[in-house]
């Protein structure tokens, strides 16, 4: 395990471009000044902090100040957290870790989110980062002042998602489907709070990102307000 932790705290070194420092203390002499945007950093933390040592909570103290830079560059839909200001022991902060993570949603929500996106992108080949990106919208058009404030008064918001009128909201989605759509509940948007438009043609202020179909030959845009 310490051999692990070595090698994450190389890694984490590499991406701050920090000096070196003692692994007492060495959160508090460690300037976080970047992230791995393909990190997930909470699972990360969960991790490390299995080995229950002083030298697991600092790389971990460290993990927590790169999640939240993420958040904060990304504007993602996610809370900011000080498990290691306000815990001292690695089975606090796990146990903490574990209750935020407890779902604070509804079934109706995880159903109504995964019927949406499988019937916006419910295709075998369509990749789940997009059916995220779908279900992402919702959840920040949720969030936004400039829309209801429900995942079901969005989805029936009159004039907005087509799978509501044309039938298809009642298509049974599939595991992965739903997989993704809980996915999003349990951790938030993987987008910025302000990427509220997902439609075939540009809208709003600018493409946050896109999608081409291969075999359907569509594209997806996914625009900010």
């Amino acid at each position: 395990m310490k051999r692990m932790l070595a090698f994450l705290l190389t890694a984490i070194l590499l991406v701050t471009g920090a000096g070196t420092a003692s692994a007492a203390g060495l959160s508090d002499h460690v300037q976080v000044t970047g992230y791995d945007p393909k990190v997930d950093y909470t699972a990360a933390i969960q991790r490390v902090l299995k080995d229950g040592s002083t030298y697991a909570l600092q790389v971990g103290a460290i993990y927590e100040q790169q999640r939240n830079l993420k958040i904060k560059a990304l504007g993602l839909d996610l809370e900011q957290t000080t498990y290691f200001e306000d815990y001292t022991t690695a089975e606090e902060i796990l146990r903490a870790m574990e209750e935020d993570q407890k779902p604070k949603y509804s079934e109706e929500d995880l159903d109504l989110l995964a019927r949406v996106i499988y019937a916006e992108v419910g295709c075998t080949w369509i990749p789940d980062w997009v059916q995220r990106m779908v279900g992402s919208v919702v959840l920040n058009r949720v969030n936004s002042s400039y829309y209801p404030n429900t995942i079901r008064d969005v989805i029936y918001q009159p004039g907005q998602y087509a799978p509501t009128w044309d039938g298809s909201i009642n298509k049974t989605p599939d595991a992965r489907t739903i997989a993704n759509a809980r996915y999003l509940l349990e951790n938030g948007s993987i987008c910025p709070a302000n990427v509220v438009g997902q439609n075939s043609i540009i809208t709003g202020s600018g493409v946050y990102t896109s999608y081409r179909d291969p075999i359907l030959h569509t594209t997806v845009y996914f625009c900010y307000m």
